[in-house]
This record gives structure tokens, C-alpha cells and sequence, in this order.
């Protein structure tokens, strides 16, 4: 075999045990001219490690793999180490085809069992690339909202940046209590008259990005939907989702209680999914028509404080929840250490009906929800964040709230 210093892997040549070409140990070579040409071969070729090393960036490793002794292992003690391996794992599956014909004496039941497993087997592995694929996706979406962040002299529309603007009324509050009152009223009304056909119009958007996606046809359902986006700023990021499922009840009342006792029962259902630590303190009088109060979150996560606004409706026709928050507040402030992010939510619910008889078939539930950070999207604190809230984002824990209360009812 020859060997070019231009070969960029270098292979050691397979020698049978009585092969004349192995190496020569006679008086003709001595100890020095074998050490200098050593020397010249490696600084002309790269090991396979150096090249990954250069490639990736990765750290230096030592170059051999060392016994307990610390002593590095040639590579004909390397392939020795993977021989016996091999070995090991022949007679383990050998004893293991042994153990499972002797309980399974039965063909057919052993070719079951068999199929079973690697069934199993498959299914952990196809589960194992599914999760890897989310956090690939997780990566790619927080890069791209970097990308977007550095590229301020030429902004980038994105839906997040709309949905954000359409849910936040950026409501402002004095320090005097019949005015306040009046603002919330005020905030009360415009959500209550618009918020519906903000929600229909995201989660309309999110259907037909899906349809063009999927290529179906308008008619083919594609709920339930969930989409995720995460969208950079000057210096904040936005993380958006629009969620739309169906219901499958026909009472809009138990429904819309659901929603409620979700929403209700948010810090009990933090801390035990999740760790983390929350309380609520109402900031407005008791017998108001909208609710302002405080919510802390502390543990897991990034830790926020953040002043909300609480709209709800029901009426014969449609359900509605809008959830705003309040950025400054001269008699209630939030301390700028914990107002690193926060989270402002429209949700609606209305009937799908049958078109002949009018009856209900079910509710369609309609979610569109927008957490700002106070950092930039490659701040590794978000994607800590993102890995407690994504439950909340794709709607699995509002569906699982809703359909628990449905079914004790």
C-alpha cells in the first residue's frame, strides 16, 4: 500500500499473521532513522482526529485511547479492544437467542415476540429522532430571530410582530382611582369589540399556511393546529403561537367555565408540571367588571412579574378571553429586574354548527398567544424558557384543562 501525504484518511493496511510485508526490525534500520521518519510522516499527514479537530472547531483530545493506566493505546490494541467487544456482543445476543427460545419454545409465538420488540424498538427510535427534529427546529427558529435582530437597517415583517401590536393595547394608567377605573373600562370595551376578530384573523392565517404547506385541499381539516414562531426585535424577542381545535362538546356554557378554571388554576398548574412558584394579587377593587391584578413566577425559567388586564365575555354566540398586560403603572411598578418578560394571550370559542338542522356538532376553539423577552433571541435564557411554556404554547395544557373539567361535570 502506498501512502500519499495528500490522502486526507489515513487507513492502516491489514497484515495476515504470516504476511512478508511486515515491517523490518534487521540492523539495516536503525532506532534514530525509524524516529526521524516518523517524525516527517506525521507533519505531512493529519490524523483522521485532526482533520474532524480542524473541522469542527472541536478542542484538542489526546490522540489514542488510554487504559486505566494512562498509557496511550496503539491502534493494534484499539482493534484488539474492538474485537473483543464484537466477541462479547455475539455471545450476549447468542445467550439472549437462547433464553428467548427456551421461554418461547413456540415458533410462532417467538417470531411475535420478536416482531414485537423490534417493533418497540422502532417506535423509541422514531421518538428519539422526533424530539431531536423539535429541538433542531427550536435552534433553527432561535437562530433565525437572531438573524433578524442584526439586520435593524432592514426589518423583516413577521406575524409575530402583528399579533403582538393587535393583542397589546399598551394601556395607561394614573395615579388617580376613578380614572383608573375609567381606563380599564375603557380597555374592557375596545377588547371586547375587537379581540374576536383579532383571534379569527391569526388563526385564519395560521389554516391557510398550513393548508399551502400540507398542499390540501380547503375542504381537508387540519386541526388540531398548532404553530409556533419565534420573531427578533431591536432587543427583545417575540415567541407566538396560534392553536385551533375542536371541541368535541355542544354545551358553549361548560366550555366557556373550562376556559375560565384553565386560566383560574394556572399557578397550581405551573408549579406542579413545571416547578415553578406563582402568585396573583388583585390590583383593583373586587366588585369591578375587569380584573387587574399582579402575577409573580419565580423558579424554573426565566423569572417574571407582570401587571395584567383579564377581559372575559360570554355571550349566546361566541366565548372570549383577552389577557393584556400593563407596562408601567405609577402606584403598582414593576421592578425592572423582573420585568425581563411577559406573556398577553386572546382566546375565543364559538359553535360549530350542522348546516341543515343548526345543531352544535362541537366548539371550535380559537388561541393565539405572545410572550415578550426583554433579550435577544441567542440569550440562552429563552430557550431554558421555551422548553417549560412549550406545553403551554401548542395548547396540550389548555386542551388537557378543559376536556378534565368537561368530564367531572
Amino acid at each position: 500500500m502506498r501512502i500519499h501525504p495528500s490522502d486526507p484518511v489515513v487507513m492502516a493496511p491489514h497484515l495476515k499473521p504470516n504476511s512478508p510485508r511486515r515491517a523490518r526490525t534487521g540492523p539495516e534500520l536503525s532506532a534514530d532513522s525509524r524516529d526521524t521518519k516518523r517524525c516527517r510522516f506525521s507533519t505531512k499527514i493529519p490524523t483522521n482526529e485532526e482533520i474532524i479537530q480542524a473541522l469542527t472547531g472541536a478542542g484538542s483530545r489526546s490522540r489514542r485511547t488510554r487504559n486505566p493506566n494512562k498509557v496511550p493505546l496503539t491502534a493494534t490494541h484499539e482493534i484488539r479492544m474492538l474485537r473483543s467487544q464484537v466477541a462479547s456482543m455475539e455471545e450476549e445476543l447468542q445467550g439472549l437467542q437462547s433464553k428467548w427460545s427456551e421461554q418461547l419454545p413456540r415458533k410462532q409465538t417467538l417470531a411475535a415476540a420478536v416482531r414485537s420488540a423490534r417493533e418497540k424498538h422502532e417506535t423509541n427510535q422514531s421518538e428519539k429522532a422526533h424530539k431531536e427534529l423539535q429541538q433542531l427546529l427550536q435552534r433553527q427558529q432561535l437562530l433565525y430571530a437572531a438573524l433578524q435582530t442584526a439586520l435593524l437597517h432592514a426589518p423583516l415583517n413577521s406575524s409575530g410582530n402583528e399579533m403582538f401590536e393587535a393583542l397589546h393595547f399598551d394601556t395607561q394608567l394614573g395615579r388617580d382611582t376613578q380614572q383608573r377605573e375609567k381606563m380599564l373600562a375603557a380597555h374592557n370595551e375596545r377588547s371586547l369589540t375587537t379581540l374576536p376578530s383579532i383571534v379569527d384573523r391569526f388563526s385564519q392565517l395560521a389554516i391557510n399556511k398550513a393548508h399551502d404547506k400540507r398542499g390540501n385541499a380547503t375542504d381537508k381539516s387540519v386541526m388540531p393546529l398548532s404553530q409556533i414562531n419565534i420573531t427578533g426585535g431591536i432587543d427583545y424577542t417575540l415567541v407566538s403561537s396560534v392553536f385551533v381545535s375542536e371541541i368535541p362538546h355542544t354545551s358553549l356554557e361548560e366550555v366557556y367555565a373550562a376556559v375560565l378554571a384553565y386560566f383560574d388554576a394556572i399557578p397550581a398548574s405551573m408549579k406542579r408540571h413545571f416547578g415553578v412558584k406563582a402568585s396573583r394579587t388583585r390590583l383593583n377593587s373586587s366588585d369591578s367588571a375587569v380584573v387587574y391584578r399582579r402575577s409573580i413566577f419565580n423558579g424554573s425559567g426565566v423569572p417574571a412579574t407582570v401587571n395584567n388586564i383579564m377581559c372575559t365575555e360570554l355571550t349566546a354566540s361566541d366565548g372570549m378571553v383577552h389577557i393584556d398586560a400593563v407596562a408601567d403603572d405609577p402606584l403598582h411598578p414593576v421592578p425592572q429586574s423582573a420585568s425581563s418578560q411577559y406573556g398577553i394571550c386572546g382566546l375565543t370559542i364559538t359553535p360549530r354548527k350542522e348546516l341543515v338542522t343548526g345543531k352544535t356538532l362541537s366548539i371550535t376553539l380559537r388561541w393565539v398567544v405572545v410572550y415578550r423577552y426583554s433579550m435577544l433571541p441567542h440569550d440562552p435564557a429563552i430557550r431554558g424558557d421555551l422548553d417549560i411554556i412549550r406545553p403551554i404554547l401548542n395548547g396540550d395544557m389548555l386542551t388537557a384543562a378543559v376536556c378534565s373539567y368537561i368530564k367531572e361535570q
